[in-house]
């Protein structure tokens, strides 16, 4: 099963607060008898990162759902929704992982400007940059500013070397890019997205068999090719 691990960097990040206890965001006053909002806690996992000085995190981060239902006799158009995602923090490194569901870690991100606790920065990735260095492409998707369709993808063996390739690079631009990565003389089928994310298609033993691996990718292929953004 893919998994993907975001790239962000760590503007400040008061552990102590953490440890082995929980911190929330947005954790605001509510009148009595008026459910309150969204809210996101953070707290120490109890395993251990067998790799530089990595730390794991547990993050609950609660997210509005826009939808219809109905629950028994009472209607609602929106619900609140929890999502799990794991963090990998390197203060040596100044490094946070985000592994969980997309929209959950970019929606926890953006939260983090309201904390006292935790500031991070994201990245974009130049993935014109990232093509010239990649041997061979399996898949790239497309992303389009005009015309009816807004984004496609294209899969195959050296498809960077096919005529659609390159009429769909001139009209667009790349937002995601799958390859062959060698590591450890094995070769890793990983997927790098524009907006800082590294997805791993295959199965390891250790998370921190999966952590090396985003270092490795990180300091040979992306570390002087993307921007940081902050939040």
């Amino acid at each position: 099963m893919p998994k993907s691990y975001k790239i962000t960097y760590v503007d400040k990040f008061n552990s102590s607060s953490i440890q082995e206890s929980t911190i929330l965001f947005e954790a605001q006053m509510y009148l009595p008898d008026v459910p309150p909002g969204p809210q996101t806690e953070i707290r120490k996992a109890r395993d251990k990162i067998k790799i530089l000085d990595f730390t794991k995190y547990i993050i609950l981060h609660e997210m509005e759902e826009n939808v219809y239902g109905r629950i028994s006799n009472q209607s609602f158009h929106k619900y609140i929704r929890k999502e799990t995602i794991f963090a990998y923090h390197s203060e040596s490194e100044s490094l946070f992982l985000l592994s969980g569901k997309k929209k959950f870690v970019i929606d926890f991100c953006k939260k983090t400007k309201d904390s006292n606790d935790i500031l991070i920065s994201t990245i974009n990735v130049n993935m014109s940059s990232l093509l010239t260095k990649l041997p061979s492409v399996k898949g790239v998707w497309f992303r389009f500013s005009n015309g009816l369709i807004r984004a496609s993808a294209l899969m195959g063996s050296n498809i960077d070397s096919t005529m659609d390739f390159q009429k769909y690079k001139s009209v667009g631009d790349i937002s995601t890019l799958s390859f062959l990565y060698e590591f450890g003389e094995v070769l890793h089928s990983i997927m790098v997205t524009n907006d800082g994310a590294i997805v791993l298609y295959e199965n390891y033993k250790e998370i921190s068999d999966e952590i090396e691996i985003i270092l490795d990718i990180d300091k040979n292929l992306l570390k002087d090719i993307y921007t940081k953004v902050s939040i």
